[in-house]
């Protein structure tokens, strides 16, 4: 019997068990936001992004008509003034709040950042682009990634963030003939007045510049903080979940979901806010709205921000090989308990049919000095029938710590190792 129990678990060892796994679903989880300003509809929020995104855009097409050589010097002058003086509607090339705007230089390849900068009038900063930039009938400035925040209560008025990739490549004259630094791709930020004017809504460059050490979307001005009252009848009792983030391997969520309701419990980011959020079968996109998808069977958090900007996590698990070698210490050890049980339940059997087998002699010279009759000597069971119930846990326990074994090097195996 000790014989079979081996073959039967060197048989196990050179079968493989199969894993299976179930599709994951796509799963789509919308929370209501507090806005600063409730009075500004959704509509009329989607309006004033459009107007800082074109705001940018004509920055653009300002920088790069100066940069040009298309324009004379009368039309020059006349572009230059039209971008920050205050003009009477519908004068639509506006784009600086008043002369009085002050921007960080980013003319000089060498300012690249809010420290080594210099503060330039608005004025002069474009004419400054006019003087020491390369003129070309191309366009050699260029903007790109641009992302707005959404809309920022001001102590003394409302005002958007839009940051972008400013990206030069055209020369530089140095009037000092002190530098010869090509121009690389700079982050820059601009911060935007809303007003409404006329009933319709406008908005005007206030800040031009680098982004500060620690600005960005981030900002405590723009922390999303989801509606009380809009949470589940009863907490969530599932399994709780962590996900780091992709692109920054600081930023971490944990969050437990149901059917209905998915709850964040924690989160080292200001972007991911603390609450719950609601099932819906289609996101809702409006910047009143936050909302978490997991795909790729749960592995994967996408967090849509009010900008429409998105936040991309991976579910943290242990390791393939760690799993790996679990699985082959716990088969070891259920292989080593069924072991010792077997053994065990064999020296149990032994001592029983020792015992059995001294009877049965006993009982033979009795029978045979008293000269009576009697039974023929009593058979010893087999070892499964004595052995039961617990040799079934036995094989059982065999059987398990083969399967995790074999899974376990399968596993190994998969991660080259």
């Amino acid at each position: 019997m000790k014989k079979t129990f081996i073959f039967l678990l060197l048989g196990l060892v050179l079968i493989g068990t199969p894993v299976l796994a179930q599709k994951g679903v796509k799963k789509i989880y919308v929370a209501h936001v507090n806005n600063s300003d409730t009075t500004i509809t959704k509509l009329e929020r989607d309006e004033i992004t459009f107007q800082a995104k074109s705001t940018i855009k004509n920055l653009e097409e300002l920088l790069v008509l100066i940069t040009s050589t298309i324009p004379t010097e009368n039309q020059l002058d006349k572009s230059i003034k039209e971008s920050y003086l205050i003009a009477p509607p519908p004068n639509s090339s506006q784009i600086f709040y008043n002369d009085g705007i002050v921007i960080e230089d980013d003319i000089d390849p060498r300012h690249t950042s809010s420290q080594t900068t210099a503060d330039l009038p608005v004025d002069r900063y474009l004419r400054n682009l006019a003087l020491f930039y390369s003129k070309s009938d191309e366009e050699t400035i260029k903007f790109s990634q641009v992302i707005t925040s959404t809309l920022i209560e001001g102590k003394a008025f409302h005002y958007v963030k839009v940051f972008f990739t400013s990206t030069f490549t055209g020369k530089y004259t140095d009037p000092n003939n002190q530098t010869d630094v090509a121009y690389r791709p700079l982050q820059r930020v601009a911060e935007l007045r809303v007003e409404k004017i006329d009933g319709k809504w406008r908005t005007f460059i206030v800040r031009l510049g680098f982004p500060k050490p620690g600005e960005g979307l981030t900002n405590s001005e723009t922390k999303p903080v989801i509606s009380l009252g809009i949470a589940p009848a009863k907490p969530i009792t599932g399994k709780e979940f962590l996900y780091r983030g992709i692109a920054n391997p600081i930023d971490s969520v944990s969050v437990k979901w149901d059917k209905n309701w998915l709850t964040v419990i924690r989160s080292t980011t200001d972007n991911i806010p603390l609450g719950s959020y609601q099932y819906r079968r289609i996101d809702n996109t409006s910047q009143a709205f936050v909302s978490i998808t997991l795909t790729d069977k749960d592995h994967k958090l996408d967090f849509r921000q009010t900008n429409g900007s998105h936040l991309y996590l991976n579910r943290v698990v242990p390791s393939r090989r760690l799993i790996a070698w679990l699985q082959i210490v716990v088969g070891t050890a259920a292989l080593g308990a069924s072991y010792v049980g077997y053994s065990s339940l064999q020296r149990s059997y032994n001592d029983y049919t020792g015992k059995l087998t001294s009877l049965n002699a006993e009982y033979a010279v009795w029978q045979t000095l008293s000269q009576q009759p009697g039974d023929s000597p009593a058979k010893p069971m087999s070892f499964t029938s004595y052995a039961q119930p617990g040799i079934y846990g036995v094989y059982g326990g065999g059987i398990v710590g083969s399967g995790l074994i074999i899974n376990g090097i399968r596993q190994l195996l998969r991660s080259g190792k």
